[in-house]
């Protein structure tokens, strides 16, 4: 009772805010920073961008009112945040903003003393404090609130803001219930439902065995891995028709499950699905406009998720979709795949020469400054080694692809070798759950020698300081997280910069679609170094990984087995030496040096971020 009585009397002394203080300031900031975060939703001709934004900075709000103020999100959070449908770049935005933008140490003393003596609050270390946690909880709330704004019951409202802070936000991002029929509630035979094309009639709904359906055809070796874009394609396909009972399926759910991806924009991701799943497909779709020309999905992305639906079906047609009729198969995906003439207009453009030359002169190989700052310049020039540092170099100087070069384990390097190499194969660092994965065909499976500028920038000595932290991985950084993992997480943590630092200094070409070049293009940049002749047409494709083409290269050349390993290896060093250019003689060779773990390959953006000041949110694109 003592300490009640202390405590009430330190509230009246201003020492601490009062319910009533709490209210009016959490009400205050919460007007104000919902005013502020609708405005640019409304200004922008595509309000989906601003609201996915907008889902970014309550997030990243979220966290940073936690009373440990952190900085950073935690594989806890980042796992948390991928189950909410935000993909990894939307994530290290969220990082970003968590870090720059929201932390508790950008509201400063004077802004929040401002703001309680606008309630006639007394402002001492204390109640600064509280207001500070206070303020990062209502702008939490506000963003949560203003990524409702397209909401019926809110577009129905005279006035958005009001009503946005009047409803209870998890009413409207509540699942909606879709009515249906009773169904029963285990499999009948089907005479009695003379519309079920099946054996028996299976009361199951579609969604309810998706995760069955995942486990079978893992253990049946059809599908490896996390499974997550079968997941995915799978909850469309429900979504699409409606999420009925198994037996009610029939050869027109083809139709209209293709029908309905091909009213989805190129741009509708996990995020968008997350918000638009809330409602059934035939309601959320007549709130949405015709898809421009230049937005429609693509159709080998068509073409993949009818394939996947295609193994499903035929996996089902064993069990619950098992035809009446034999020798039959009610829901025929595969023939509703699209024959796609192959014009060369939807390839992404190859990356040029002096693309990678504006790339290797940057501050990140010059010296920069530290994790989320090493495309910028300072006055202490500081490199750091890693996946951003090396792969790059990797993937120009080997001609070797994405996963190939993130997916390496640190045993695969042989730096003791009188050539040194790496070897390419499956391994259990690309795959999951003690599976190997990653050679996507046999000729994959090759070894390739160091060219000697990556063994003059360190990559040896990197590869000791690795083992010596006893890691298995290669580049350990980017397996941190269950959920994005090698070339996924290297595209969210670098290689995103490292485009935009690219293209903000030479024009970068891009295709009829729209699309620019990507990690792989650098692989097509070495591919045409070899384009001249004279070349041994051999040694290119076991370097490329490419399967060999006519009888005597397929069947009858086997130099390794005649002449050896060291042979080859100092062959294919010579032939890479001969055809690709040197484009880092400008890069000096330092002394390895190691970020912490969580902060490798985060090398930041190059471009100068508008500060956020106290009036809004801003962020320079």
């Amino acid at each position: 009772m003592a300490k009640m009585r202390e405590l009430k009397q330190m509230i009246e002394n201003g020492d601490y805010l009062s319910s009533e203080e709490i209210a009016e300031l959490v009400q205050l900031e919460l007007r104000a920073e919902l005013e502020r975060a609708i405005a640019p939703i409304f200004l922008n001709p595509e309000p989906a961008r601003s609201i996915r934004q907008t889902r970014v900075f309550a997030e990243a709000y979220r966290v940073a009112r936690r009373l440990n103020r952190p900085t950073e999100l935690t594989e806890a959070d980042r796992a948390e945040l991928a189950e909410k449908g935000f993909d990894e770049l939307e994530i290290e935005f969220i990082a970003c903003d968590l870090d720059r933008l929201c932390a508790a140490k950008n509201i400063t003393s004077a802004q929040v003393a401002e703001r309680l003596e606008h309630i006639d609050a007394y402002p001492n270390p204390t109640t600064i404090e509280q207001g500070r946690m206070l303020i990062l909880g209502a702008r939490a709330e506000a963003h949560r609130r203003a990524a409702l704004i397209e909401h019926p019951v809110i577009q129905d409202a005279p006035d958005p803001v009001q009503a946005l802070l009047a409803i209870d936000p998890g009413q409207l991002e509540r699942p909606a219930t879709v009515s249906a029929p009773p169904v029963r509630s285990s499999k009948v035979p089907s005479d009695a439902l003379p519309d079920c094309q099946f054996i028996t009639y299976d009361s199951r709904r579609f969604s309810s065995v998706i995760e069955d359906l995942v486990a079978e055809l893992k253990l049946e070796g059809q599908w490896s891995g996390d499974c997550r874009q079968q997941r995915a394609i799978q909850r469309r396909f429900a979504w699409i028709t409606g999420d009925r009972p198994l037996g009610t399926y029939n050869h027109l759910d083809v139709s209209a499950f293709k029908r309905g991806l091909l009213r989805l924009p190129v741009s509708f991701g996990r995020a968008d699905a997350e918000a638009a799943m809330r409602q059934s497909f035939d309601a959320w779709i007549e709130t949405q406009p015709a898809v421009p020309a230049g937005e429609t999905r693509s159709m080998k992305t068509l073409n993949r998720d009818l394939s996947t639906m295609s193994t499903v079906a035929k996996h089902l047609a064993q069990s619950a979709w098992k035809p009446k009729v034999p020798n039959t198969l009610v829901l025929d995906f595969a023939g509703a795949m699209v024959r796609i003439k192959d014009d060369g207009k939807v390839l992404r453009p190859p990356w040029k020469r002096a693309h990678m030359e504006v790339l290797f002169s940057s501050p990140l190989y010059l010296g920069g400054g530290g994790a989320k700052q090493r495309l910028k310049q300072f006055s202490n020039l500081q490199v750091w080694h890693d996946a951003a540092y090396f792969g790059p170099l990797l993937w120009y100087y080997h001609q070797a692809c994405r996963e190939e070069i993130c997916g390496l384990r640190a045993d695969e390097v042989n730096i003791d070798h009188d050539v040194p190499h790496f070897i390419i194969k499956d391994n259990d660092i690309r795959g999951r759950d003690g599976e190997l994965a990653g050679e996507k065909r046999v000729a994959r499976r090759r070894a390739l020698p160091l060219h000697p500028e990556l063994i003059r920038l360190g990559f040896l000595d990197y590869v000791r300081a690795i083992r010596k932290e006893g890691h298995a991985a290669l580049f350990p950084e980017l397996y941190l997280h269950s959920a994005k993992r090698g070339g996924a997480q290297f595209y969210g943590r670098a290689w995103v910069h490292l485009f935009h630092y690219i293209a903000d200094r030479i024009p970068v070409p891009v295709n009829e679609a729209g699309k620019g070049p990507d990690i792989h293009s650098i692989r097509s940049l070495g591919s045409s170094f070899y384009e001249v002749d004279g070349v041994n047409e051999i040694i290119r494709a076991d370097i490329m990984g490419h399967a060999r083409s006519g009888t005597n290269a397929k069947h009858y050349s086997k130099r390794i087995e005649t002449e050896g390993l060291d042979v080859v290896l100092a062959e294919r060093l010579n032939f890479l030496m001969k055809y690709v250019p040197v484009l880092t003689e400008n890069v000096p060779a330092r002394p390895v040096r190691l970020l912490p773990l969580q902060d490798r390959s985060r090398v930041g953006t190059g471009r100068h971020r508008k500060v956020r000041s106290d009036a809004g949110a801003s962020r320079s694109v």
